[in-house]
């Protein structure tokens, strides 16, 4: 009996200690386990161009099997926080390189890759920004471009013209500091779209040229001008291009730690002021970021005196939230901006000057998926808000004398592929008018599908893409006055019309050629049909045409490229035809009693000239040259555009064409923290004008620009310092509706501070 009950206890001891035993087997190989995802690893590095080992800012760092990342900074350097310990994949991106994916073994707390070299690809010369899907994006026409990274930042002033102006085919419009317009190979206006994130910008600035662009280049990381096939997706009316800006971009991965961008700039010709602080702050799943800038500037400088009533003060504040998700993820953003300029004074109009005050609120919504349908891989939901607000005010005037209006609903859905790309978007639009303008509140609805595809056959890349759009335009005739329309041709237009555009590229040793045609369409705007009143910012009395037709044009293009070694060359000539060219034709010119004027202004002196829109058959041509050579310590490039605008109607010159003009650029970069430019601009006489212009005379400008980086514990740093000018030149721009008061700016010295931490 007691033999049994020591064996049961036996039993019962050894059950118990197997259990024990079986428990601290299962902790001790739960512990390491446990130590091995507590652990948080941190991935460090630097991204080199294996051409000449500069820096790549903005590189995209994306550790695919844990939907993370990050981007690199100004001298290359990226690190990934809280990385758990094993292996890893890892892609780096950027546009202009090849893509390089790594596969990592993280067995420490801190990995270091030290250097690593990207290869540029060929015919890529400028920094660009980096996107997640950058392999999906289509071959560029040889005269598209883009500028970001360093060469944005020495070159960036308070505009989008002022930036461009000195790149082939780029002129500049104003009547001010305050209201510059780039010029698209001679287009202006809506003959070109300017985009913002790649939807149109929603402001007035397109109809007139005393309107500003509601863009200021505070926050900006990417300027592109897209040419081709491709400048289809973006709206039927891009003969000459589409200018896209990515300003305030959410990122497309999840960011894995804060990012902070500060820039403050002063520029003396103008005593302006401007500050900039944006912030990217991850939280779980989400990232958030927020912008808010400034910009103050008085009256421009001339090298004869000062242009009065030129002064501005601009300011805006951005907020958006993303939300990842396996695959997906869900943007929202809201943006606010408002301005406060002045157009100064003119015999042709109010003597004094007009105060304008501008604001717009967008808001944004994205939604992004990636799929796997048909050899499309993305699919995105768009939907855009826009409330714009304009008053035009006698110069000490407290009483608005025009308000101008409008609120924008944008919807739009794409799917996205290797070289492919198909969506539909709907747009409607309420445009409302008062005080001394007497366009009729008028309503816009435009319907379009758009498409794109790239494929390669017997050794040649192959481009086709079509915009199909059908536009409904009601205005609302109670309680409009006309004076120079008839009220009976003020009703209901309709508009459809299909934009397509083919183009082939072939490539071969250093050589590439490719040859683009266009078949665009641009719908009347509204007012171009119902306009009839004055416009006291650009001292004119605008008369519209309610009888336009479509705006068609047939344009084609042929680009060459040759780069061997260090040395490039560009060669870029265009020729577009349109039989029904919507322009405001002067119908008049001299102080004479009669049609040609009204009495509109401040005083017995104040009165505007009238302006009636024609359609007129019209061919505008032209070409850019650029050369240069890429050394080791130093950068020269040289290069010559010209456009010239014929109106075969007439059997007249084109008005308001651009001077051609020649640029040589020689920049230093024997150092890799600094870097320094000096560029010469020459501009020539512009004779071939129309009968109301008058003959501009050409001139010579001097510029340096340069910029210093530098680190510390607290970030990366960088000062930019800009001479324009330099010797104080007097000229006048041939585009500018002030070059009879005054001449453009004189000397300025522009220093900015950047700082990302």
């Amino acid at each position: 009996m007691m033999a049994m009950q020591i064996t049961h206890r036996q039993i019962t001891f050894q059950l118990l200690l197997n259990k024990l035993i079986l428990i601290i087997t299962f902790c001790a190989c739960s512990m390491p386990m446990h130590f091995l995802h507590a652990q948080n690893a941190t991935l460090i590095g630097r991204v080199l161009s294996s051409d000449n080992s500069e820096p790549l800012a903005d590189a995209n760092i994306y550790v695919r099997n844990l939907s993370i990342g990050s981007a690199t900074d100004l001298n290359g350097q990226f690190s990934i926080n809280d990385l758990s310990l094993g292996n890893l994949e890892l892609e780096i991106s950027i546009l202009g390189y090849r893509d390089t994916t790594l596969f990592i073994l993280i067995d420490n707390s801190l990995v270091s890759l030290g250097k690593i070299l990207l290869d540029p690809e060929v015919l890529h010369f400028e920094e660009i920004k980096v996107e997640v899907h950058s392999d999906l994006d289509p071959t560029s026409s040889l005269s598209s471009f883009s500028m970001s990274g360093k060469k944005i930042q020495e070159n960036m002033k308070g505009s989008i013209a002022q930036t461009l102006q000195n790149e082939m085919g780029v002129a500049i419009q104003s009547m001010g500091q305050g209201t510059t317009r780039p010029i698209l190979r001679g287009y202006s206006g809506d003959r070109f779209l300017i985009t913002e994130n790649g939807f149109e910008v929603g402001d007035l600035s397109q109809t007139s040229v005393d309107h500003a662009l509601s863009l200021d280049l505070g926050g900006v990381e990417e300027i592109e001008i897209i040419r081709g096939p491709r400048a289809l997706l973006f709206g039927s009316n891009t003969i000459s291009g589409v200018i896209d800006v990515e300003k305030n971009s959410m990122p497309e991965i999840a960011f894995d730690h804060f990012h902070t961008y500060i820039t403050s700039g002063y520029d003396s010709g103008n005593k302006g002021l401007f500050n900039n602080f944006s912030l990217v702050a991850p939280m779980n799943k989400n990232n958030f970021r927020f912008s808010l800038q400034n910009r103050s500037a008085g009256d421009q400088m001339t090298p004869i005196g000062v242009l009065k009533n030129t002064s501005m003060n601009n300011t805006e504040w951005f907020f958006g939230l993303t939300r990842f998700n396996d695959g997906r993820r869900v943007t929202a953003s809201i943006e606010h901006v408002e301005m406060d300029y002045g157009i100064p004074g003119s015999p042709e109009g109010h003597i004094s000057g007009v105060d304008i005050k501008m604001n717009k609120t967008t808001q944004k919504f994205n939604y992004h998926q990636d799929i796997d349908f048909n050899g499309f891989e993305t699919f995105d939901l768009d939907q855009k808000f826009i409330h714009y607000a304009h008053s035009e005010f006698e110069s000490d005037q407290k009483k608005a004398s025009v308000k101008l209006g409008q609120d924008i609903f944008v919807f739009q859905s794409k799917m996205t592929g290797l070289k492919r790309e198909i969506g539909t978007a709907i747009q409607y639009r309420m445009f409302n008018a008062g005080g001394f303008y007497w366009t009729p509140n008028t309503t816009e609805s435009n319907f379009s599908v758009f498409g794109f595809r790239e494929k390669e056959a017997l050794g040649f890349k192959g481009q086709l893409s079509f915009r199909g759009e059908y536009s409904i335009i009601e205005p609302q005739n109670e309680g409009t006055k006309f004076s120079n329309i008839d009220e009976k041709s003020v009703n209901k237009k309709n508009f459809g019309f299909l934009s397509i555009s083919a183009a082939l590229i072939k490539s071969w040793e250093n050589w590439q050629f490719s040859t683009t045609i266009m078949r665009a369409g641009r719908t009347p705007g509204i007012e171009d049909l119902f306009s009839d009143g004055p416009h006291l910012g650009s001292y004119s009395y605008e008369i519209g045409n309610p009888n336009l037709d479509l705006e068609k044009t047939l344009g084609i293009e042929n680009s060459i490229q040759y780069q061997k070694d260090k040395f490039f060359f560009l060669l870029n000539g265009f020729f577009n035809q349109s039989p029904n060219f919507h322009q405001y034709m002067k119908m008049g010119d001299g102080y004479v009693p009669g049609a040609d004027w009204i009495e509109w202004g401040s005083g017995s002196s104040g009165w505007l000239y009238k302006y009636q829109m024609r359609g007129i058959e019209t061919e505008i041509s032209g070409g850019e040259v650029q050369m240069g050579y890429k050394g080791r310590t130093i950068d020269i490039t040289t290069d010559f555009s010209f456009v010239k605008g014929k109106d075969n109607s007439n059997n007249d010159h084109l008005a308001y064409m651009p001077p051609d003009k020649i640029g040589l650029l020689i920049s230093s970069k024997s150092n890799k923290d600094l870097s320094s430019s000096i560029r010469l601009s020459k501009v020539l006489d512009q004779k071939e004008i129309s009968e109301f212009e008058t003959i501009t005379p050409g001139y010579l400008l001097i510029d340096i620009f340069g910029s210093y980086s530098f680190e510390t514990n607290k970030g990366t740093h960088r000062l930019v310092l800009q001479i324009n000018n330099l010797l104080d030149k007097t000229y006048y721009n041939h585009l500018s509706k002030i070059k009879s008061i005054m001449p453009e700016s004189g000397r300025s010295i522009s220093l900015q501070y950047r700082i990302l931490l």
